[in-house]
């Protein structure tokens, strides 16, 4: 598989995973409340990342990003808003809801980092077809909260 279709794969899994995810979560957080589930999840996640870093022989890169700018742990602060959301959100809106505003607000957000060349991204702008195509995700997003 070229890494192409690798990262193809790889994304669509996540998405199903962020999905049961989102609703395991959920579930966890009406037991033991949002802060707990979020905790575990993140502590579980940690877990697993590291024991797969050192598996690899790449133990010494989780080092390394303790010395890089402070900016670029943001993706660590950012991940933990999405845990904490995750595990709120599902069992008051429902999953699909959580999901799909989720991803809306990912790809808005995606859309200004590209535009604007922001976080270290390159700029790449946002065109007549990639604005309706947030138009539209934000309208499906939208509708998902209607019962």
């Amino acid at each position: 598989m070229t890494g192409t279709r690798t990262a193809i794969v790889f994304s669509l899994a996540a998405g199903i995973a962020g999905a049961a995810q989102a609703s395991i979560s959920g579930a966890l957080g009406r037991r033991v409340g949002t802060v707990g589930a979020a905790g575990f999840g993140v502590v579980l996640a940690a877990i697993l990342v590291l024991v797969l870093a050192v598996a690899l022989g790449r133990g010494g890169s989780v080092v390394a990003a303790i010395h890089q700018p402070l900016w670029l742990w943001l993706g660590g602060l950012f991940g933990a808003v999405i845990v904490l959301a995750i595990a709120y959100a599902p069992p008051r809106i429902g999953t699909f809801a959580t999901v799909a505003l989720l991803i809306a607000g990912q790809l808005v957000a995606g859309a200004l980092i590209d535009a604007f060349g922001w976080l270290g991204s390159p700029r790449i702008p946002v065109t007549i077809t990639r604005l309706a195509g947030l138009v539209l995700v934000a309208a499906g997003a939208a509708l998902t909260l209607r019962r």
